[in-house]
């Protein structure tokens, strides 16, 4: 069986790689989120996160005004609609998970705009999003969504956001809050995990410069104990668009199939009898 993982659109799908899709032909594409996120917010987000390493706190609706804020909101929701119309035109049955970006139901998504309503209208996609399904003779778990990356805990991530006691807390909460929905998730003994994040120490090291956390492993640890303990064959992953590549955890293979706005991608060849990866080939 051809598989195809993709992901961290951001707006972008580039026509190049959209033909290579047609071409290939794979029986099942695995989306792993980000389909909106546009260019447009990445120097406001510069700025805060930058503002936050100093102690202070300001939000992109400070920086712009809300008239200018919620046209970009509007954008971006647009450009992630266009990505999903644009996969379901493919006509390949494909599973989707969401990114951190994404328009889904969360606690910092106040806004009433959501994309489980859009992909309940589209008939290729479905949304297995902290769930799970079955192609073939594949049993496949989902779970995307934003999540705190462990370095959130640490003395150096605690500083490069700003977090106080209180937030810190709230954070610690969640995390495990996540764990248990993962490890639920889970049970069904999975060929494959589909996710947004990257499991801790694994295609997860931030290489972009200038930030207090560059260097810093940025994926969920949480991960890592939910493959070591049902042992999937395959985990689907991104967010982390630097570290297009794969690695293994035990038995797992992991793979990162890097940011489809940028025209990669990751053909897998899966022996769905044998469970048993036969093949990778990135799209570079």
């Amino acid at each position: 069986m051809k598989l195809l993982a993709i992901g961290d659109f951001h707006g972008k799908f580039p026509e190049k790689l959209k033909r290579q899709i047609e071409k290939e032909k794979p029986e099942l594409i695995l989306a792993n989120g980000d389909y909106t996120g546009i260019d447009d917010w990445r120097p406001l987000l510069k700025k805060m996160f930058k503002a936050r390493e100093k102690g202070k706190e300001i939000d992109a609706l400070d920086i712009m005004g809300k008239k200018k804020y919620n046209n970009l909101l509007k954008k971006d929701y647009k450009a992630g609609e266009i990505i999903l119309r644009e996969i379901n035109k493919l006509k390949i049955k494909t599973f989707s998970v969401f990114g951190n970006g994404d328009w889904y139901k969360v606690f910092f998504n106040d806004v009433g705009k959501f994309y489980e309503k859009l992909i309940k209208r589209l008939k290729y996609i479905k949304n297995i999003n902290r769930s799970k399904a079955k192609f073939k003779q594949l049993k496949i778990a989902g779970f995307g969504g934003y999540l705190d990356p462990d370095v959130y805990f640490t003395k150096k991530g605690k500083s490069s956001i700003n977090d106080g006691r209180e937030s810190s807390e709230r954070r610690k909460k969640r995390y495990e809050k996540e764990e248990k929905k993962l490890m639920k998730t889970m049970k069904f003994k999975p060929d494959i995990l589909l996710a947004h994040y990257t499991p801790y120490k694994c295609l997860d090291k931030m290489k972009t410069r200038g930030f207090a956390l560059t260097g810093s492993y940025m994926g969920v640890s949480s991960f890592n104990r939910a493959i070591k303990k049902y042992k999937p064959a395959l985990v689907v992953c991104g967010h982390m668009h630097e570290n297009q590549g794969k690695q293994k955890i035990g038995r797992t293979l992991v793979i990162n199939p890097g940011a489809a706005c940028e025209g990669k991608a990751a053909f897998i060849e899966f022996d769905e009898k044998a469970k048993k990866i036969k093949g990778v080939r990135f799209v570079r």
